[in-house]
Protein backbone atom coordinates (compact mmCIF):
# COMPACT_ATOMS: atom_id res chain seq x y z
CA UNK A 1 0.00 0.00 0.00
CA UNK A 2 2.82 2.39 0.90
CA UNK A 3 4.53 1.65 -2.42
CA UNK A 4 1.36 2.57 -4.33
CA UNK A 5 1.33 6.00 -2.64
CA UNK A 6 4.93 6.64 -3.64
CA UNK A 7 4.20 5.55 -7.20
CA UNK A 8 1.13 7.80 -7.33
CA UNK A 9 3.07 10.79 -5.94
CA UNK A 10 5.92 10.14 -8.37
CA UNK A 11 3.54 10.00 -11.35
CA UNK A 12 1.72 13.18 -10.24
CA UNK A 13 5.04 15.01 -9.75
CA UNK A 14 6.32 13.81 -13.11
CA UNK A 15 3.12 14.89 -14.89
CA UNK A 16 3.07 18.32 -13.21
CA UNK A 17 6.76 19.01 -13.80
CA UNK A 18 6.63 17.65 -17.34
CA UNK A 19 3.83 19.97 -18.40
CA UNK A 20 5.19 23.33 -19.66
CA UNK A 21 2.08 25.29 -18.59
CA UNK A 22 2.38 24.30 -14.92
CA UNK A 23 6.16 24.63 -14.73
CA UNK A 24 5.97 28.28 -13.65
CA UNK A 25 3.13 27.54 -11.27
CA UNK A 26 5.11 24.87 -9.41
CA UNK A 27 8.21 27.03 -9.12
CA UNK A 28 6.16 30.03 -7.94
CA UNK A 29 4.28 27.84 -5.45
CA UNK A 30 7.51 26.52 -3.97
CA UNK A 31 9.24 29.92 -3.81
CA UNK A 32 6.21 31.68 -2.30
CA UNK A 33 5.75 28.92 0.24
CA UNK A 34 9.37 29.14 1.32
CA UNK A 35 9.39 32.93 1.34
CA UNK A 36 6.13 33.48 3.21
CA UNK A 37 6.30 30.58 5.66
CA UNK A 38 10.01 30.17 6.33
CA UNK A 39 11.72 33.51 5.71
CA UNK A 40 8.72 35.76 6.46
CA UNK A 41 6.97 38.42 4.44
CA UNK A 42 9.27 40.92 2.69
CA UNK A 43 7.65 43.74 4.67
CA UNK A 44 8.97 42.12 7.86
CA UNK A 45 12.57 42.59 6.76
CA UNK A 46 12.35 46.28 5.84
CA UNK A 47 14.10 48.72 8.16
CA UNK A 48 12.07 51.62 9.51
CA UNK A 49 13.01 54.72 11.46
CA UNK A 50 10.74 56.23 14.09
CA UNK A 51 11.04 59.64 15.67
CA UNK A 52 10.52 58.91 19.34
CA UNK A 53 10.39 61.58 22.02
CA UNK A 54 10.10 60.19 25.56
CA UNK A 55 9.23 63.65 26.89
CA UNK A 56 6.12 63.78 24.69
CA UNK A 57 4.56 60.94 26.68
CA UNK A 58 5.12 62.79 29.94
CA UNK A 59 3.49 65.91 28.51
CA UNK A 60 0.56 63.92 27.15
CA UNK A 61 0.11 62.20 30.52
CA UNK A 62 -0.01 65.57 32.29
CA UNK A 63 -2.63 66.84 29.83
CA UNK A 64 -4.67 63.65 30.23
CA UNK A 65 -4.61 63.92 34.03
CA UNK A 66 -5.64 67.57 33.81
CA UNK A 67 -8.58 66.79 31.52
CA UNK A 68 -9.76 63.37 32.79
CA UNK A 69 -8.22 63.06 36.26
CA UNK A 70 -6.16 60.28 37.77
CA UNK A 71 -7.48 56.94 36.57
CA UNK A 72 -10.10 58.84 34.53
CA UNK A 73 -12.17 59.81 37.57
CA UNK A 74 -13.31 63.10 35.99
CA UNK A 75 -14.15 61.33 32.73
CA UNK A 76 -16.25 58.72 34.55
CA UNK A 77 -18.01 61.49 36.46
CA UNK A 78 -18.80 63.30 33.21
CA UNK A 79 -20.25 60.08 31.78
CA UNK A 80 -22.36 59.54 34.90
CA UNK A 81 -23.74 63.05 34.91
CA UNK A 82 -24.76 62.87 31.27
CA UNK A 83 -24.43 65.09 28.26
CA UNK A 84 -28.04 66.16 27.73
CA UNK A 85 -27.74 69.69 29.14
CA UNK A 86 -28.96 68.83 32.66
CA UNK A 87 -25.53 67.95 33.97
CA UNK A 88 -25.31 70.93 36.36
CA UNK A 89 -28.64 70.00 37.94
CA UNK A 90 -27.49 66.40 38.43
CA UNK A 91 -24.18 67.58 39.87
CA UNK A 92 -26.03 69.66 42.50
CA UNK A 93 -28.25 66.67 43.36
CA UNK A 94 -25.17 64.52 43.83
CA UNK A 95 -23.53 67.14 46.07
CA UNK A 96 -26.65 67.25 48.27
CA UNK A 97 -26.76 63.46 48.38
CA UNK A 98 -23.08 63.19 49.35
CA UNK A 99 -23.27 65.45 52.41
CA UNK A 100 -21.64 63.60 55.32
CA UNK A 101 -19.50 61.41 53.11
CA UNK A 102 -15.77 61.62 52.60
CA UNK A 103 -14.89 61.61 48.89
CA UNK A 104 -18.06 59.71 48.11
CA UNK A 105 -17.44 57.08 50.79
CA UNK A 106 -19.65 56.65 53.85
CA UNK A 107 -18.44 57.37 57.34
CA UNK A 108 -20.72 54.58 58.44
CA UNK A 109 -21.78 51.51 56.49
CA UNK A 110 -25.29 52.69 55.68
CA UNK A 111 -26.38 56.31 55.16
CA UNK A 112 -29.02 57.80 57.45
Amino acid sequence: MLQLRFVFLFICTFVLLGSPSTDGFIIRLITETLQNNVAGEPVTHERTNWDFDPEAAKKARALYYEKNGYRSEKFIERLGIGLDGQHEQRRLEQQERDVGRLNGEHFINFPA
